[in-house]
């Protein structure tokens, strides 16, 4: 087995194994735990209310984006005193999570303020492939929230927000960060 793996080179094991895993927490989360407190049919969200179930989702990707973001700073030593710098941890960490499927493309980029378009992302693609129902497709708010939060994490003066997603029918995601001087 040993043998096996390592002919296979680490780039491919790496985009392998991240693929398997989003796909198995896609298939948990959208295809059991989201319809057990989905808004009609489910358990928590008609019991607390699909408002209180999305309070819920926010605060698991609040404090992981935190401690991701900060880990990932801290052992790789990347600085972060600018929208450039925030671009570049935020492309490490969403690559570490998920591998390396995504493609990104720079349309503005400065120390003040970068956007990225997102035409390929790992995640919508595995939705995509396991015919998770688009309502229960939750990738933008909950990276949304990662990303804000884990930047405002390492440097209070960097914001973070979508412009566009392909959840909400865009073509594309599009990743706006700015550093606010004072």
């Amino acid at each position: 087995m040993t043998e096996l793996l390592e002919k296979i080179p680490p780039e491919k094991r790496w985009a392998i194994t991240a693929k398997f895993l989003i796909g198995f927490s896609i298939l948990r989360g959208s295809k059991t735990v989201l319809p057990l407190m989905g808004k009609e049919e489910g358990i928590i969200a008609p019991v607390l209310g699909f408002e209180k179930f999305e309070e819920i989702l926010a605060k698991v990707f609040y404090e992981g984006g935190r401690r991701i973001y900060l880990n990932t700073k801290q052992m790789l030593n990347i600085p972060v005193n600018d929208a450039a710098e925030a671009a570049k941890l935020g492309a490490v960490v969403e690559n570490l999570i998920s591998g390396p499927e995504w493609k990104r493309e720079y349309i503005e980029k400065s120390p003040q303020r970068v956007v990225c378009r997102i035409t390929k992302c790992p995640w919508w693609e595995r939705y995509k492939e396991l015919e998770v129902d688009p309502e229960l497709r939750p990738c933008d708010g909950a990276h949304e929230i990662q990303n804000r939060e884990g930047l405002k994490a390492v440097n209070p003066k960097i914001t973070f927000k979508f412009t566009k997603a392909m959840p909400r029918g865009d073509s594309y995601c599009e990743e706006v960060f700015e550093f606010n001087k004072e």
